[in-house]
């Protein structure tokens, strides 16, 4: 589902980044063992290995991708199984080191790789352990929507063995459930009890347009119901339906994860002389504070807090009910040329795109991508009807094809295309697409105001 398909990406992480420490402190105790047992085979210089990394580590993680060692079911079921579990995706990235060590014909150390297996088996185990304590609480921050006559066992087996929020949706039809998406908090759908093809498919249509995952129970009475095709999944005693309209591989996303952050971090370092003159420049220019935050519409609509160097004057939020009427895009944002808010210095930085930059750290923070989706204030989040909130199912980013695409030179509708096209596209090798595209864009300026 979609919370624990992020949560698993989590996981992932967790668990790639543990291995990378395990190695530096294998090597250090390796050394440490080479001073007590002097038979033992010194090791060799750092760099002979580093470049071993690069297929060693993808070897390593399609191994844990594949036997499931960050899946919600695997941390949090028997304790046997996810030791298994660990000792198999091991014994894979060992037999990994040793093809590539033979294949590249570097000297094989091996009590160094038993050292190197011995701590990262054993940091990972004691990592699973946590993240079972920590999936615990993390679940339970998700909401599931129990839309009909859910009983009550029901209601305690997603309580109890999904870890999640249950809320028993008294509403009627298809607008009052697009409503309740568009007041937000909503990961999940249950449908349950007896409803007519007609309004089971316009409920499952609903939750496809926002990009909700939505669950029936298994079996349906036989309907000719023009739906995508399903998964199924148990909860308890129940087998479920799930439709979705697209399901992601933990493994990339992880991907897309970790370069976000390596992007990221880079960016801020290369970067950070251009942010600290445009803060001084700021400051003197428009005032304090340098920094704008606003709450913006993230991840399936949960609000974060968005940064930017502040470009317009002081008390511009309350200035702008009185210029909707000046708005020149359709639809529920606000866009408008010549905005009087904005200063000459903001002009400047808008145009260039420099204020910008600070969101770099809700990169690094995870909260936004590189590539994805611009995210829109909380307000104009919650104005965002039908098959637009399925933007709202990636995380959003610095640039998307809005921005390479003309940005505020396009309508409403052209925009949200571009965002829905991206959300259905979407791979590692478009987000390159994406961003080799964005440098002339920024020059140009083409759509910045």
């Amino acid at each position: 589902m979609t919370r624990d398909r992020s949560l698993e990406t989590s996981v992932l992480l967790q668990d790639i980044l543990v291995v990378l420490v395990a190695m530096l402190v294998s090597r250090v105790a390796h050394g440490a063992l080479v001073g007590i047992v002097p038979t033992l085979k010194p090791p060799v210089a750092a760099g002979e290995y580093a470049h071993l990394l690069l297929v060693f580590l993808p070897t390593w993680i399609f191994a844990a991708d594949r036997l499931g060692i960050h899946r919600l079911q695997t941390i949090t079921g028997e304790k046997l199984e996810i030791i298994r579990r660990v000792i198999l995706t091991q014994a894979w990235g060992v037999a990994s080191i040793g093809l590539i060590l033979t294949f590249a014909q570097v000297s094989l150390n091996r009590s160094l790789i038993l050292v190197f297996l011995a701590v990262s088996t054993a940091m990972l185990l004691l990592l699973k352990a946590a993240q079972a304590l920590w999936l615990a609480r993390r679940r339970g921050q998700a909401r599931v929507l129990l839309v009909g006559d859910a009983s009550t066992e029901m209601a305690g087996e997603f309580e109890r063995l999904r870890g999640r929020h249950v809320e028993r949706w008294t509403g009627q039809g298809p607008e009052a459930l697009d409503a309740r998406f568009r007041a937000g908090g909503v990961d999940e759908v249950v449908l349950v009890g007896r409803l007519s093809p007609e309004r089971l498919l316009a409920y499952v249509g609903i939750c496809a347009e926002a990009g909700v995952p939505v669950m029936l129970p298994v079996p349906l009475e036989p309907q000719s119901l023009p739906l995508p095709p399903p998964d199924v999944e148990t909860v308890g005693s129940s087998d479920y339906v799930v439709y979705q309209p697209r399901k992601l591989e933990a493994g990339v996303l992880a991907a897309k994860a970790v370069v976000d952050r390596v992007l990221a971090a880079l960016l801020i370092i290369l970067f950070s002389p251009i942010m600290l003159l445009v803060a001084i420049a700021v400051r003197i220019g428009v005032g304090s504070p340098v920094l704008f935050v606003q709450r913006r519409g993230g991840l399936y609509g949960h609000p974060f807090p968005m940064l930017k160097f502040r470009t317009m004057r002081a008390g511009a939020e309350q200035e702008r009910a009185g210029l909707e009427a000046r708005n020149e895009m359709d639809g529920p944002v606000f866009k408008m040329r010549d905005d009087p808010r904005v200063t000459p210095l903001g002009r400047i930085l808008r145009r260039a795109s420099l204020d910008e930059l600070p969101q770099l750290f809700n990169v690094l923070a995870g909260q936004m991508s590189i590539v994805g989706p611009r995210p829109l204030p909380v307000d104009e989040t919650a104005a965002l009807t039908g098959r637009h909130r399925r933007r709202l199912s990636i995380r959003p980013g610095l640039t998307c094809l809005w921005q390479v695409s003309g940005r505020s030179d396009l309508t409403f509708a052209e925009w949200m295309a571009l965002d829905l096209e991206y959300v259905d596209r979407w791979t590692l090798w478009l987000d390159l697409a994406i961003l080799l595209r964005t440098i002339p864009a920024i020059v140009t300026r083409r759509g910045a105001r």
